[in-house]
């Protein structure tokens, strides 16, 4: 079974395979927004994944991917969200980041801007960070607050006990983004999860909506959907796979997606950097 096939089984709301070979756009698979790509600094069909080939973002303001708002990619929309992405960083040190101690880039993000009507992003952390090595992580936020505080699920190698697998510049890794239901303000039993390489993040206090120190409510925002950075922040590597549906992914079904994903990556040619 392929990564599209296991995918395509799932019924994602949005799909964007990021297989294009040329064009000014990447196709969704379900045809609701394909993903616009800019003049410069994303150069398709570049990395290998398997048998396909992905894009390859440079790191530099403005090389990224947008796709228009839709209320089917607001966790609101149905009250449960999941988005699902392989990332190949080619630089564990991005040089446009967000943060002067942070060092961190939103390889995706629902937003209009950095700081404003931020709902979801998927954040990267640099290597060189003091104190968030290469960790990855998914937030949900009020749309009032800046990228910075929000629920937030984690995981980072050496520090996250049940994380196995270290960031390596040249190798493709899985995440899986959830927003569980908001069920009301007084409530600590849902939030945000983090899935990599078919492990899901351990639970602690700060991934919940209703942690005292952020309270998160989501709702829909109009910014659109950025991959591969955002305004202020640029991810050098590669993405593939991207994918979004209105509920929440089963362990099964991670499972099988990431199942195909390896297979295919098993028998993939070195990943090489198209800089």
């Amino acid at each position: 079974m392929t990564v599209k096939t296991a995918i395509l089984a799932t019924q994602p709301t949005s799909y964007w395979p990021l297989d294009d070979a040329a064009g000014t756009s990447c196709h969704d698979e379900m045809g609701l927004h394909d993903a616009s790509v800019p003049a410069a600094g994303v150069t398709l069909a570049a990395i290998p994944f398997g048998a396909i080939r992905a894009p390859f973002f440079d790191g530099a303001l403005g090389s990224r991917l947008t796709i228009e708002s839709d209320p089917r990619y607001s966790q609101p929309f149905a009250n449960a969200l999941s988005v699902a992405v392989w990332i190949c960083p080619l630089a564990l040190d991005n040089a446009n980041v967000a943060g002067t101690s942070d060092q961190y880039v939103h390889v995706l993000e629902k937003a209009v801007a950095p700081s404003s009507e931020v709902e979801w992003a998927m954040r990267f952390y640099n290597q060189t960070n003091p104190t968030r090595h290469s960790r990855l992580s998914f937030y949900t936020f009020n749309l009032g607050s800046p990228a910075g505080k929000g629920a937030g699920s984690y995981m980072e190698f050496g520090v996250s006990t049940n994380d196995v697998t270290p960031i390596q510049a040249g190798n493709w890794v899985f995440l899986v983004g959830q927003a569980e239901p908001w069920i009301a303000p007084d409530d600590l039993t849902t939030g945000c999860v983090l899935w990599k390489q078919n492990v899901a993040a351990k639970r602690i206090a700060q991934d919940k909506y209703e942690y005292v120190e952020f309270q998160v409510h989501p709702q829909a925002g109009a910014g659109p959907l950025s991959v591969g950075g955002t305004q202020t922040t640029g991810f050098n590597g590669s993405i593939a796979h991207l994918a979004i549906w209105n509920r929440l992914l089963t362990p099964d079904e991670i499972g099988s997606i990431w199942t195909a994903g390896d297979a295919e990556l098993s028998t993939a040619p070195p990943q090489q950097s198209s800089a």
